[in-house]
């Protein structure tokens, strides 16, 4: 991100979530009815707008159909992602929700039947920290008593003496999200914020995204379509600076403490959230770029 702005990519997923809330049809991934009061556009033209010049980026970098294939498959990973994290945790014995890079994230303020037994914590760069707190006055979003910030920069702070001084426990059970986060890391930021994840006490877990380079070549997208995500996002100020593959990830993740990772393929999401139906999430079935974690 440009120091001392918001987060861009933040505000690319909140419209991509209020796109499908507004627009997708049964069965949706995500009902995330805040998204679009967070993002402060002012109008459903304006999001339509600002999805159209998205997808003009990549047009420009490949051909339209493979464009408009691929920000369906962004939006839909975008919403999908989300989605893992509310029906796990739903699943969890936990006392602590952390959510890590928490953009415009909607969670805390959309699902009390999840989150209001736990101390939430949103930790995020000051700026766009102060941003999304902006964007929550202007929309009338009250923020739970259970609620707290944590302002934290991934690359320039310790992130265990930033939790620490949030008020974050390590000695209770944790459930960490981290979204649309790693790949704009160094692969020692990555590598230091697993371990910290990972050190807390047993029963704690976690969700994250990630990117492969090999991220979903199947089914009609162009092979350098992550090259095309890079030249994108780095328009935008925040350029890609890690990518995994499955058993690398894996490694860093058992290194960091965790002893179970699920990695979620497309056909798995779709038959356990979506009753089967493949046109809601429209992804290769094998590909993967969600994994869910787990301390024994």
């Amino acid at each position: 991100m440009i120091e001392g702005q918001p987060s861009r990519t933040a505000l690319m997923t909140a419209v991509q979530r209020a796109h499908h809330y507004l627009t997708a049809p049964e069965p949706k991934i995500l009902r995330d009815d805040l998204a679009f009061a967070l993002t402060g556009l002012e109008s459903t033209e304006v999001l339509q707008s600002y999805l159209d010049a998205i997808t003009a980026q990549f047009a420009a970098l490949s051909d339209a159909e493979t464009a408009k294939t691929f920000v369906s498959r962004i939006d839909g990973a975008v919403c999908m992602r989300s989605r893992v994290v509310e029906e796990k945790l739903a699943e969890a014995d936990v006392e602590q929700l952390v959510i890590l890079g928490a953009g415009l994230d909607s969670l805390a303020y959309r699902r009390p039947d999840l989150t209001a037994n736990l101390q939430v914590f949103e930790v995020d760069h000051p700026a766009t920290q102060q941003w999304k707190k902006d964007q929550i006055t202007a929309a009338n979003i009250t923020v739970p008593d259970n609620v707290a910030f944590t302002a934290f920069d991934f690359e320039n702070q310790t992130l265990a003496e930033a939790l620490k001084a949030g008020g974050v426990r390590q000695d209770k059970p944790t459930f960490f999200t981290w979204l649309g986060v790693h790949m704009y890391l160094t692969d020692e930021a990555v590598k230091s914020t697993l371990n910290v994840m990972g050190a807390h006490a047993p029963g704690s877990e976690m969700v994250m995204d990630f990117i492969s380079p090999s991220y979903v070549l199947a089914g009609g997208v162009a092979e350098d379509s992550v090259e095309q995500l890079k030249e994108v996002v780095m328009k935008m100020g925040e350029p890609i600076k890690s990518q995994y593959y499955e058993p690398e990830l894996e490694e860093r993740l058992n290194t960091a403490g965790f002893d179970r990772v699920d990695f979620l393929n497309a056909r798995w999401l779709i038959d356990h959230y979506l009753d089967g139906v493949k046109a809601a999430f429209d992804m290769p079935d094998e590909a993967t770029s969600i994994l869910w974690a787990k301390r024994s």
